[in-house]
């Protein structure tokens, strides 16, 4: 593949590095980083369908067991482990190969590990390509709290192949299109039409419609992170769904959803509130349920929610500020803003709601 037939996006925060987006971009991988000690982390399930491309990067390679259930610091452990006993140094680069779980885990061991060395994202699943490789966050979950402990760490590089998404079960692949439909519903009403659009292609793995749809989602994630590095502001709306999200994950054991499923339901949850706080007609409600719908994505609480417990792990959400609920909401398709001091009422009300 010709470099030309690759894009690139450059993104401008405080130590720029460059996304790399096409197909077969292995090549391009291999001479960007020749010369370079390279620590490949995955899971196991990236391991079991490419260990051939994982060892032609490197020799080192660490693989964990597949699930939410491995980010944590044990996890990191055994990594600080392996890269100590491989001869990682300060000049070696680890590359997180996988997933969000793979990509947050990889991140955060390498922010950490003496004091930080280069890393570089591949990622494999759609969630990671349009979202958690793109914009420095690490993090493991602790104590049954969702990303509590982690760093902003940015990469030098990150290359983003959609041939990656063939392999992808359907579950997984469908749960990622969450953050997809995020986008169009913060701030890009168009994205939110094409996908509206094309969501028979979408289910076809068509790899142009794949393309337009991960470089238009990556371009509006960049914007957003070269504007506010350190979500201090407006990255904050990359959050729309999450506090909902989060919270249903946890009360769930991290078990019975995939993050984009959790998502979506909270996503769901946060057009409810803006709903009932006037800001959008119930119009865009059913519009945002109805495009998750189509890309089989669940839009409703399972049975046996108790609403109370839900409420206080959404307290413990590292989003908010003094113990006040901060929510990411919807002013219309396109449009969003940041609330707090929503009523305990309402939102006790809309948990408890059927969508």
């Amino acid at each position: 593949m010709q470099k030309t037939d690759i894009k690139q996006i450059d993104v401008k925060v405080s130590k720029p590095y460059t996304v790399y987006v096409g197909e077969d971009i292995g090549k391009l991988i291999g001479e960007t980083l020749q010369g370079e000690r390279l620590f490949v982390i995955t899971d196991s399930n990236v391991y079991g369908l490419y260990k051939g491309f994982l060892h032609s990067l490197s020799e080192n390679v660490y693989f964990f067991e597949a699930g939410e259930e491995s980010k944590n610091y044990k996890t990191v452990l055994k990594i600080y482990d392996f890269l100590i006993e491989n001869g990682a140094d300060r000049y070696s680069v680890v590359v997180g190969v996988g997933g969000g779980v793979a990509g947050d885990i990889a991140g955060f061991a390498a922010s950490s590990y003496m004091r930080g060395v280069r890393l570089i994202h591949v990622p494999t699943t759609l969630l990671a390509m349009v979202d958690s490789a793109i914009g420095g966050k690490t993090g493991i979950n602790y104590h049954g709290l969702k990303n509590i402990v982690g760093s902003f760490y940015q990469p030098e590089s990150v290359f983003v192949d959609v041939r990656f998404l063939k392999t992808l079960q359907d579950r997984e692949y469908f749960s990622a299109f969450a953050e997809v439909v995020k986008y169009g519903v913060i701030r890009d009403s168009e994205l939110f039409d094409f996908l509206e659009r094309n969501v028979d292609g979408i289910k076809q793995r068509d790899s142009k419609i794949l393309k337009i749809v991960v470089e238009r989602s990556i371009k509006n994630k960049v914007e957003i992170v070269e504007s506010d590095e350190r979500e201090s502001g407006e990255r904050a709306v990359l959050n729309f769904g999450h506090t909902f999200g989060h919270a249903i994950e946890s009360l769930t054991g991290y078990r019975r959803f995939y993050h984009g499923e959790a998502v979506a339901i909270g996503m769901v949850k946060a057009m409810e509130v803006s709903e009932r706080m006037g800001l959008v007609e119930r119009g865009d409600v059913e519009r945002v349920v109805n495009l998750l719908k189509l890309l089989k994505l669940p839009v409703s609480l399972p049975d046996g929610i108790d609403e109370g417990r839900m409420f206080e792990i959404m307290l413990k959400d590292k989003k908010n500020k003094n113990s006040s609920l901060r929510f990411v909401l919807t002013k219309g398709i396109g449009s969003s803003i940041i609330a707090s001091g929503i009523k305990e009422e309402l939102i006790l009300e809309v948990i408890g709601e059927d969508s």
